[in-house]
């Protein structure tokens, strides 16, 4: 059964009405806050059982809870029994989801117009009530922690539909974007190590990498000193990188016009233009291996080269508001595919952007899905899934630009070079 479903269930107008009046709400609102939560946490929880840690420590939360969904009416009747509920709530909450709920709250906030200290009174109620929701649903099913781990993931696609004009901020909150990726319950013997021969692969993968959920506590902890390090630590790799690659380097948080004018895709033939001032002269006999070979082979051939660069993957396309590519897709994307094994050690981020997203899905989310639509592709062709890192951007059209140009919405995907 739908997560979603049976907290519906149990979430009845009559309970969400009850809430309302004991914080003096309107029912609409505490309705919206509820709603924001549920998306939120649940795809806290998909993210947590990524791991075998975390998919242990959801069980046994759900496991040894001593509430049950039917157990509500008569909870919130009951001022101390519901004070219990409530911190119970937040306990598992702060287990589990470290560092979660003072980001979330104050997205909840906002997107539903109530009081930040009700939404924190909420966010305990709303835990409580999914750990809960497991509870029956483990023992109804008789899952262990694997079977729980693969239940959260089938709930992805159902939580982009729960609060669709939230979406974007739960993207940005949650790291929604990291729960559209192939889905398989996570082992012990299961590893995220990037390693130099990575063919063959196994078939199927965790839908969760490149990040360590067990460690980082949603990669929301201590945000202050993490950012500051991670500032420095950007500047000074900033600093030496440009300093080295000032007239080929590309910015990861923003590709500008002479970047985009730069690109090459996959099937583009090198130029003359870049080969003059190292190639005399061809006669009829001379292969025509040059000229064919494409700038991503010929960039990764180039000991020289630093790593970093980004392409333009031309010809890669999607059909209108859907995750579905292009049929002139295929060759460009078995060509990279291809450079990749014979490149064990390159590692790419995809970078997608759309354009052409109709309600009630945004750019952002479409992007996001196209991008891990696309990184399957390359998985499927035999590429580990460790070796492509992808990331969704929406229009692309940066806030913050001041220069004065026009800025149009993207629909492009880019190929960086994270690793040679």
């Amino acid at each position: 059964m739908n997560l979603f479903t049976s907290l519906k269930e149990t979430l009845t107008e009559g309970i969400v009405s009850q809430i309302a009046v004991q914080n003096n709400e309107k029912t609409e609102k505490i309705q919206k806050a509820l709603d924001a939560f549920a998306a939120s946490i649940v795809g806290g929880l998909i993210k947590r059982a990524s791991n075998e840690s975390g998919m242990k420590l959801i069980f046994n939360q759900a496991k040894n809870t001593p509430f049950s969904p039917e157990q509500l009416p008569r909870i919130l009747k009951t001022p101390s029994e519901l004070d219990e509920f409530k911190a119970a709530g937040e306990k598992i909450l702060n287990t589990v989801l470290p560092g979660f709920k003072s980001p979330v709250c104050s997205m909840v906030t906002k997107y539903s117009g109530t009081k930040n200290s009700l939404a924190s009174s909420l966010s305990g109620i709303s835990m409580s009530i999914i750990i809960s929701v497991l509870k029956k649903v483990v023992a109804e099913k008789q899952f262990d922690a694997e079977s729980l781990a693969a239940y959260l993931g089938e709930q992805r696609e159902s939580l982009l539909t729960i609060v669709p004009d939230l979406n974007d901020r739960i993207i940005e909150t949650v790291g929604i974007q990291y729960l559209l990726q192939s889905f398989d319950v996570p082992r012990a013997e299961q590893s995220t190590t990037i390693t130099k021969s990575s063919e063959p692969i196994p078939a199927k993968q965790p839908f969760l990498v490149g990040v360590d959920v067990e460690d980082s506590g949603l990669g929301r902890i201590n945000f202050k000193w993490v950012g500051i390090g991670l500032l420095v630590v950007a500047v000074l790799g900033a600093s030496i990188y440009f300093w080295t690659q000032r007239d080929t380097s590309t910015v990861d948080t923003e590709i500008d016009a002479d970047t985009l004018a730069e690109a090459r895709t996959i099937q583009e033939p090198i130029t003359a233009t870049k080969t003059a001032d190292t190639t005399t002269a061809t006669t009829p006999t001379t292969p025509a291996a040059t000229t064919t070979e494409s700038p991503m082979a010929t960039y990764l051939a180039d000991a020289a080269a630093a790593k970093g660069k980004a392409f333009k993957f031309d010809n890669v396309d999607f059909e209108d508001n859907t995750v579905q590519l292009k049929a002139t897709a295929s060759q460009p994307v078995q060509a990279l595919a291809d450079l990749l094994k014979k490149y064990p050690t390159a590692q790419i981020k995809l970078v997608a952007y759309a354009n052409d997203a109709k309600p009630p899905l945004t750019n952002k989310v479409l992007s996001v899905k196209r991008v891990y639509a696309l990184k399957d592709q390359f998985v499927k062709s035999g590429i580990s899934f460790v070796r492509v890192d992808a990331e969704g951007r929406g229009t692309g059209i940066n806030p913050k630009d001041t220069t004065g140009r026009k800025q149009v919405p993207m629909r492009e995907v880019w190929v960086k070079f994270v690793q040679k």
